[in-house]
C-alpha cells in the first residue's frame, strides 16, 4: 500500500525556494567601478561581487580585502575590493568563453548583439549585423554609444581551496582582451580537460606624441592541465 502523497504538498514550497535560491554564479570579477561621480574608473586590483557572507568571506581570504555588504537587495549583495591583480584560475575549456559584442539601450536591455559579422538578436539570428568599419572605427562608435562593444564572458572556478567556492564569472569589455581572446580559446582547446589559468590586471605605458599614456588591461594566460597540476602538488 502506497502512501497518500497529497499530504506533502506545501503551496508555499516554491515561493520559499524562489526566496533562497542560489544565483547561477558564486562570484563576479569586475576590473572597473564607478567613481563618486558616477564615472567608470579601471581597477588595478580585482573587486568582487559575491552572493552570501560565506562566499564573501571565501574571497577575501583568498584574494585579501574586507567584505561589505553594499548591495542587499541584489543576489550578490557583497563587495570586496580585493588585494590581488594576479590570481589563478580554472576554466573548463573553449565553450566557457562566450565571445560576442553588444550594445545596451537606456532600459538596460540590449538592443544589438552580434559575433561582428552576424546578427545573435533573436529577431534576426543569422543575418548580417550592420558592423561595418576598421577595429578603431568601431571602437570609436562604441565609446560615443553609437555602436557594440565587446561582451566576453568568462565562466571559471578559482584554483586551489577556492576551487569550492562554486562557479564564477568576469565580463570582459576591454578591446584589448577581445582582440586576444581567440588566442586564449585556441590554447584552452589544447588542453585535455579542465586548465589551469592566471588571470591577471596589467598596466601598461606608451608614449604618444612626447607623452607617457598608462592604462591597465585584462590578461588570460592558460598555464596547462589543472589535473596535472594538481597531481605535482600532491
Amino acid at each position: 500500500m502506497a502512501m497518500d502523497k497529497s499530504i506533502f504538498d506545501d503551496p508555499e514550497r516554491g515561493e520559499r525556494e524562489e526566496k533562497f535560491k542560489r544565483p547561477e554564479y558564486a562570484f563576479q570579477f569586475r576590473t572597473g567601478m564607478q567613481n563618486a561621480r558616477k564615472k567608470p574608473v579601471s581597477l588595478a586590483k580585482f573587486r568582487v561581487l559575491a552572493a552570501g557572507e560565506e562566499t564573501a568571506k571565501g574571497i577575501a581570504e583568498l584574494m585579501g580585502g574586507t567584505p561589505s555588504e553594499k548591495f542587499p537587495e541584489k543576489d550578490h549583495n557583497f563587495e570586496i575590493l580585493t588585494d590581488a591583480s594576479s590570481v589563478e584560475i580554472v576554466i573548463s575549456g573553449a565553450d566557457a568563453i562566450e565571445d560576442k559584442f553588444m550594445q545596451w539601450g537606456p532600459n538596460g536591455l540590449p538592443i544589438h548583439e552580434c559575433d561582428g559579422r552576424l546578427s545573435l538578436m533573436p529577431d534576426d539570428k543569422g543575418e548580417p549585423c550592420g558592423c561595418t568599419g576598421t577595429l578603431k572605427e568601431r571602437k570609436a562608435k562604441s565609446r560615443a554609444g553609437k555602436g557594440a562593444g565587446p561582451n566576453i564572458i568568462v565562466s571559471f572556478r578559482l584554483a586551489g581551496l577556492g576551487y569550492e567556492l562554486g562557479m564564477g564569472r568576469w565580463i570582459a569589455t576591454s578591446w584589448q582582451f577581445a582582440e586576444t581572446v581567440h588566442d586564449v580559446k585556441d590554447a584552452l582547446d589544447d588542453v585535455d580537460g579542465e586548465a589551469l589559468c592566471r588571470l591577471e590586471i596589467v598596466q601598461e605605458e606608451f608614449e604618444l606624441d612626447g607623452e607617457l599614456i598608462k592604462y591597465k588591461k585584462p590578461v588570460i594566460t592558460v598555464l596547462g592541465s589543472y589535473s596535472d597540476a594538481i597531481a605535482e602538488e600532491r
